[in-house]
């Protein structure tokens, strides 16, 4: 170790203890040592002795301190009062130590103006309080320190974290990556950060998307792993795509609508020309084509309703009476099904909502329908409405054969569908409905275990128009 080392070694009781900046000077007054938080505070680089950075007034209290110094065999401490001279001038109170047996003065700087330059405790707050996760890792990949955001992001303490590889972390909010932590610091090294966005299932029902840069400091040889969670932003760009996807629909079925029901309309009357003469097979070919005619226009039907916008003439009902409306249509065929209806209602207030009850029966008629084509004889399907912070919220849940992830995240695009035969326009006519009545709609499902779909939506307010007694029945 060098002499340079040794001292620091030995000063650094004074020198680390805190955030104040701090000199190592020679009795003379020559700048032996700076620390890191004076060299946030203050560039000296055309500065070297201490007469270059307080007055001439103050500098005689200096050289009243450094005689008394040279006269000193014990460690002599004093304040003294000074006036700094940097781009600014400001009062500061100096605390001097000198050490005899290195014959060095150390010089602590308690300011008593801010300057224009954050303190380095300036720095270590905002590091401390950050909403982003930030992880310090050094050279070899060990995490140095973290900040206070650790157990919101992976549910570790701190005492966990500091002192194992970052690559720990990593493979927590990314199971499946497999690139080494020397290569990814290798890395970052050469094109000075890396950016990436990393899928974090947290539980079964919490997927977070956290978007992570790390950034490698040189003068520190310290790398900075910054974690933002940008879920929120990621379900605002499906949510878009959605309805981008619905717009391209809307657009298609309004341009191709008229070329398309003007072939319908002659083959319509054709057919029912041909059954005039036709044999009693040719009547059942016939049969089929009227069959395939109507789908032709029941899915131009459903394209249709995407394509145009929400109807003004809206009026307040009652949510719980249309829901159990629905339940009782949907009955019969259940129990001919061997299924299984459980309805349940938890609400304090009248369950009103603002909206169009016969767009709202045809969601209700959607979900229930897929609920029960998706499940065999002892199935359950549970509707459950409650409320909750001024919103109503009501679950559908099924036992059917459920879906995995990758249908989760197609189910709500236009002419997805995993049932044979089916058009795909179902469930993007369901949330195009839900948003624009003010709800939102989610889902949740498992393969062979079941789904279950909530549906949100803001209650009422106090006159409304066209209000409906809460006890009316809204099917008609």
């Amino acid at each position: 170790m060098s002499d340079f080392d040794s001292t620091l070694k030995s000063l650094s009781f004074l020198l680390d203890d805190s955030f104040r900046p701090s000199l190592v000077l020679h009795v003379n007054g020559d700048i032996y040592y700076e620390n890191e938080p004076f060299k946030m505070q203050f560039d000296i680089t055309d500065k070297r002795n201490i007469s270059e950075i307080i007055d001439s007034t103050s500098m005689c209290e200096w050289t009243g301190f450094t005689e008394r110094a040279k006269t000193s065999e014990q460690i002599l401490m004093e304040k003294l009062s000074v006036t700094l001279c940097f781009d600014e001038i400001f009062p500061s109170e100096l605390q001097l130590f000198y050490i005899p047996d290195m014959k060095k003065i150390i010089v602590k700087f308690d300011l008593q103006e801010p300057c224009k330059i954050p303190s380095l405790k300036t720095y270590f707050n905002a590091f401390r309080q950050s909403s982003d996760f930030l992880l310090l890792v050094d050279q070899d990949g060990k995490i140095r320190d973290v900040n206070e955001v650790h157990s919101v992001f992976i549910n570790q303490t701190r005492k966990e974290l500091v002192g194992q590889s970052i690559g720990n972390v990593l493979s927590i909010i990314d199971p499946e990556n497999d690139e080494s932590v020397h290569d990814l610091l290798e890395k970052v090294k050469d094109q000075g950060f890396v950016e990436s966005i990393k899928t974090y299932q947290r539980s079964a029902e919490d997927t977070r998307y956290y978007h992570i840069t790390t950034y490698y400091d040189k003068e520190t040889n310290i790398f900075i792993f910054q974690m933002s969670d940008s879920t929120e932003k990621e379900n605002l760009q499906v949510q878009l795509a959605h309805s981008g996807s619905l717009s391209a629909v809307g657009q298609i079925a309004a341009s191709i609508a008229h070329e398309i029901r003007n072939p319908i309309t002659t083959l319509k009357g054709f057919t029912q020309l041909l059954k005039v003469s036709a044999t009693d097979d040719s009547i059942r070919y016939i049969s089929v084509i009227e069959d395939e005619i109507e789908r032709m226009e029941t899915i131009l039907g459903e394209m249709l309703v995407l394509s145009k916008p929400s109807e003004k003439k809206k009026a307040v009902f009652s949510l719980e009476v249309l829901v159990g409306d629905m339940v009782s249509i949907l009955l019969p065929k259940a129990v001919m099904d061997g299924i299984e209806v459980a309805q349940s209602v938890e609400l304090s207030s009248n369950p009103h909502i603002f909206g169009d009850p016969d767009k709202m029966k045809q969601v209700l008629l959607n979900l229930f329908k897929n609920a029960l084509e998706s499940m065999q004889v002892g199935g359950k399907l549970a509707v459950h409405l409650t409320e909750s912070d001024g919103k109503l919220i009501l679950s559908i849940t099924d036992t059917g054969k459920g879906m995995t992830r990758h249908q989760v995240s197609q189910v709500f695009m236009p002419f997805f569908s995993s049932k044979p035969g089916g058009t795909g326009l179902g469930l993007p006519f369901v949330l195009k409905t839900v948003e624009d009545h003010g709800g939102t709609i989610a889902v949740d499902s498992q393969v062979d275990v079941g789904t279950k779909f909530i549906l949100t939506f803001p209650k009422a307010k106090e006159g409304a128009p066209y209000p409906l007694n809460s006890k009316q029945s809204i099917v008609s």
